[in-house]
């Protein structure tokens, strides 16, 4: 049983390693995580209202943001978009995804992160993924041409599985915006212990959220000043 009660520990959980997870044991891993470990209602989406936050803060979960400026203009906007479908955004060296391939709704992958020189492998499953675009009001009228955007949004968030440190949703995202044509990347996550180690290391688990997105955001913004090869 959990030490506070909750039930039953879980049959399988997330895997710990000196060594970077292969994809066998990745695949081992979201083998045994069998569906979400929180209620899909708190999810990311609405995370722009703040009655909606304030909900989501009295059921316990922390929220976290944070935008950068990664570009400007449309070919800015379909460059980013481009890494953030090959996970550019959490390749950092101490993390990475496997599988990395794009992002479709329903498929399953794992956060692998190296923490105090053991690697944690975590599984998450894609619960939505979003790509929205406007046209000039005049255009509208025309909507099956692919012509006359004015701004667009693509995002996509992975939620926890069972087995997961953590409950909740993180979700990836970037839009141009219609006026000044600025490409921004925000990072924005809900979530709370689900598991002894995270509960009873809380502390360090809030510390490397937040160095995550703080790299995460400034890691992709140095990668797009970068010319393609």
């Amino acid at each position: 049983l959990w030490p506070w009660g909750r039930g039953p520990l879980p049959t399988h959980t997330m895997k710990l390693s000196i060594f970077k997870p292969k994809r066998a044991q990745v695949d081992e891993v979201l083998a045994g995580a069998e569906g979400l470990n929180y209620d899909a209602k708190c999810g990311t989406k609405d995370l722009e209202d703040a009655s909606r936050v304030k909900d989501l803060k009295s059921r316990g979960y922390r929220i976290c943001s944070r935008k950068v400026q990664v570009g400007h203009g449309w070919d800015d906007y379909r460059k980013a978009k481009s890494k953030l479908k090959a996970w550019e955004h959490v390749k950092l060296g101490w993390t990475a995804v496997v599988p990395d391939a794009p992002p479709k709704r329903g498929s399953d992958f794992c956060i692998c992160a190296r923490v105090l020189g053991i690697w944690i492998t975590n599984p998450l499953n894609t619960v939505y993924v979003e790509n929205k675009r406007t046209k000039v009001p005049l255009l509208n009228l025309l909507p099956v041409l692919p012509l006359g955007y004015n701004s667009a949004r693509y995002s996509f968030a992975g939620g926890t599985k069972k087995g997961h440190l953590l409950a909740g949703e993180e979700r990836f995202s970037l839009s141009i915006d219609r006026k000044t044509k600025s490409v921004d990347y925000q990072i924005s996550s809900l979530s709370k212990p689900d598991h002894i180690l995270s509960t009873v290391g809380y502390p360090l688990v809030c510390l490397l959220q937040s160095c995550f997105i703080r790299q995460s955001t400034r890691s992709f913004a140095r990668k797009m000043k970068k010319p393609d090869e």
